[in-house]
């Protein structure tokens, strides 16, 4: 018989015998309302949602009509196994198929107990008015006399039915529920051995035949002696209930946080949207006006010409009505009176021709191009872990190819690496260890007082070197060259050594920082990122020395938009953001690759004081803190 699987074998599992024999227990809680309660939760097969027919127990202790578990295994098509609907844990289908798995008779005869328990409560099943005094065992509902004759004996397919008196149907019950379970292979033998050899409720004649060399027990002894062991492996269990309650509080608590935060982050978007609109509003009715200004403008102007024009025309116009009429009908003397002036006028009028000037103007509108980000940008940032390392203060942080985390710090004077199941696979003194890197094959740089230290993956000091190249030697990183990069506080240069035989190859100066600490190389270019951390920015140099952003206030801390406070750690990603422990502002800083602030990706509510930023192996972002604590965070953009 397999193990912990209450599934038939030969002979019926003794812990079921157990159950049936200890339902008497129920007697004194039995009745109808009870038997509600027991129906709405107990009683109910999570697949139909009705009570239990036939309930079968599955290996997870999770039971289920027969009928509804067949049809759950054809409907899944998963053949020679069960998946529990409830915890989904999958067991084999039993030799002989679903039907051999075990009766959970304890279930149906609490069933059949609680409804037969207390007649005063018993009531009719169909009218549900009338106190019941039959039974119909096809139905296997209670009836009352009324219900009986008019309606269930009325219906011609019913009358075959057995019906008994409730009363019998109650000795029944009772004489079941105190009955033994009998043998099914020997016809009147009751259960009640045990075989301990193979773990089965046998009966007298099973002992004379199939279990005669073996250890049969009185099954009383063998189930006080277990129903202790349940009770205490229940004891024990159970405390389990509390911790699993706990870390579902804690889920709740976290749903709910996400809820709001997606419920404040939408609200945000919202208010965006009309802050935008309400700008785009304002722009466009200026742009309007501007353009019914230009054209109001451009309007007058036609306007006095045309008034010109027409001022000459009405002059041509009245002089020529006057010499018609002159001509047509003044006498002599009104003629030779005009003439004279009449033809200098019209020779000063033929002279005069209209001149329209050109004034066609064009009123356009030129889109301007919008900003990939110009509403913004929704970003996720998911906290995955975090741990205590054994440092006061963390000055920085690397991560390799294998998952490892090194940390190194001034004050504890330590090296150390940590599993990612957070174990200390070693920890080496250095003197004041300020900066670490990993090599290509998982070496280890670490700047430290007397220059560049070496070291294998296993914490074995190899070689030092940079000394006499530098005075302070603070943070350290590798080029997209493979080349090992040196930051020199006190000189103010960068330092650029082979990784081979670690030969100083050229320095970089950078002499607008104030304090350089620790820098980066974008992936995707030969930029380099420097902190300066006294000064309050961050640079990005190029290998010539060249500075092509600059980040923060030169100076001056802050914490507003483009202001850091004592910026330490930097660290890039595979698409070329740029990370910043903005140490005391408690927030790390994300920056595009020219520079441009992108956003806050980490604030005080996560950490404080962060000094060492990497990005580990699978992308997400390491923060090391003064406190000695260590975050992983997972941010999407």
């Amino acid at each position: 018989m397999t193990e912990n699987a209450p599934f038939l074998s030969d002979e019926t599992n003794y812990t079921d015998f157990w159950l049936c024999s200890n339902l008497t227990q129920f007697k004194v809680m039995a009745s109808k309302k009870l038997y509600d309660v027991f129906s709405d939760n107990f009683l109910t097969c999570h697949i139909c949602l009705h009570e239990y027919e036939d309930p079968r127990v599955l290996p997870c202790y999770h039971t289920f009509c027969l009928a509804c578990l067949a049809q759950h295994v054809a409907a899944s098509g998963s053949g020679g196994n069960i998946k529990c609907p409830v915890c989904l844990q999958e067991a084999p289908v039993p030799p002989g198929g679903i039907e051999k798995l075990v009766r959970n008779f304890f279930l149906s005869k609490v069933k059949d107990f609680m409804l037969t328990t207390e007649n005063k409560d018993k009531m009719c099943g169909n009218c549900d008015s009338q106190v019941a005094q039959f039974y119909c065992q096809d139905c296997r509902h209670f009836l009352c006399e009324n219900c009986r004759q008019k309606q269930h004996d009325a219906i011609k397919i019913l009358r075959g039915h057995k019906i008994i008196s409730a009363s019998d149907h109650d000795k029944q019950v009772q004489e079941e529920m105190d009955a033994r379970l009998f043998c099914d292979k020997h016809k009147g033998q009751q259960l009640i051995f045990y075989c301990t050899d193979d773990d089965v409720v046998v009966c007298r004649d099973c002992i004379l035949t199939k279990h005669n060399k073996h250890n049969c027990v009185d099954i009383a002894d063998v189930a006080k002696i277990h129903k202790e062991k349940i009770n205490s492996a229940f004891n024990h269990l159970s405390k389990n209930i509390a911790l699993f309650e706990k870390a579902e509080s804690e889920i709740s608590k976290q749903q709910k946080y996400t809820t709001d935060v997606v419920n404040k982050t939408v609200t945000d978007i919202q208010q965006q949207e009309a802050d935008i609109i309400k700008e785009v509003q304002r722009i466009s009715a200026q742009l309007i006006a501007e353009a019914k200004d230009h054209a109001a403008t451009h309007m007058k102007s036609l306007e006095a010409e045309k008034d010109r024009v027409q001022l000459q025309k009405v002059s041509i116009h009245s002089t020529c009505e006057f010499a018609k009429q002159l001509v047509q009908h003044g006498s002599h003397t009104e003629v030779m009176t005009h003439a004279k002036n009449i033809q200098a006028r019209m020779k000063e009028l033929n002279n005069v021709r209209p001149t329209v000037q050109v004034k066609t103007i064009e009123i356009t509108f030129s889109k301007g191009k919008l900003p990939a980000d110009f509403f913004g940008r929704v970003t996720m940032l998911e906290w995955i872990d975090e741990f205590e390392s054994s440092m006061k203060n963390v000055w920085d942080i690397s991560c390799s190819q294998s998952g490892t985390i090194y940390l190194v710090s001034v004050i504890s004077c330590k090296l150390t690496a940590i599993s990612p199941s957070h174990e200390v696979i070693f920890q080496v003194d250095v003197p004041s260890p300020r900066g670490v890197t990993v090599l290509s094959d998982d070496r280890l740089v670490v700047t430290c007082r007397d220059g560049c230290r070496v070291y294998s993956s296993s914490g074995k000091h190899v070689k030092t070197f940079g000394q006499g190249d530098m005075s302070y030697p603070q943070g350290v990183t590798l080029d997209n060259n493979g080349h090992i990069l040196v930051c020199d506080m006190n000189n103010k240069c960068i330092c650029g050594y082979d990784a081979v035989q670690y030969n100083l190859i050229n320095k970089i100066g950078i002499p607008m920082c104030n304090n350089p600490r620790y820098i980066a190389v974008l992936p995707c270019r030969d930029t380099i990122v420097v902190s300066d951390s006294d000064g309050h920015c961050v640079y990005g140099v190029t290998p010539q020395g060249d500075v092509v952003f600059q980040y923060g206030t030169p100076g001056e801390e802050g914490s507003g938009d483009g202001y850091l406070n004592y910026p330490w750690g930097v660290c890039t990603d595979s698409v070329g953001h740029i990370f910043i422990a903005d140490q005391w502002n408690h927030r790390v800083v994300v920056l595009t690759s020219d520079g441009q602030l992108l956003r806050y990706v980490v604030g005080p509510e996560q950490v404080s004081a962060p000094a060492g930023v990497a990005i580990d192996i699978k992308g997400q972002l390491v923060v090391g803190m003064y406190g000695g604590k260590v975050k992983t965070f997972r941010y999407v953009y």
